[in-house]
């Protein structure tokens, strides 16, 4: 996506996520896992709603083309959080923890956008 639009990854976001997942990997091998699922978990399901947001950027600014894709990675990052979700739940001090804000069910998030879309061609259809 970055590449047909003449753009390249952002070197510190890219330098920023291998570190924290690095540090997350070390974590598993010093801690235990508990810390490391719960970490990731909580990045995964920001990385749902970051995902959504994007394909709703895409569809107003004209690049329909990126939509899906963008859909499906949010669907990806929802079996992720929901996977780890469920290794912080089987844990027993992970069962004590509070979690993160659950996303909604997998499948308001084609469910949604379309609804949105549908929404906002109707507005632009009355003005």
């Amino acid at each position: 996506m970055l590449e047909s639009m003449g753009k390249q990854p952002d070197r510190k976001r890219e330098l920023r996520s291998l570190v924290i997942g690095r540090v997350l990997g070390v974590l598993c091998h010093v801690m235990g896992w508990l810390a490391p699922m719960y970490g990731a978990g909580r990045l995964e399901s920001r990385n749902v709603s970051e995902y959504e947001t994007a394909a709703r950027y895409a569809r107003d600014c004209g690049r329909e083309d990126f939509i899906d894709c963008l859909l499906t990675m949010a669907e990806v990052e929802w079996e992720h959080e929901k996977y780890f979700r469920s290794r912080v739940l089987i844990h027993t001090l992970g069962r004590r923890l509070s979690l993160w804000p659950a996303p909604p069910p997998k499948e308001m998030i084609r469910s949604s956008f379309a609804r949105e879309s549908e929404e906002r061609l109707d507005l632009a259809e009355a003005l």
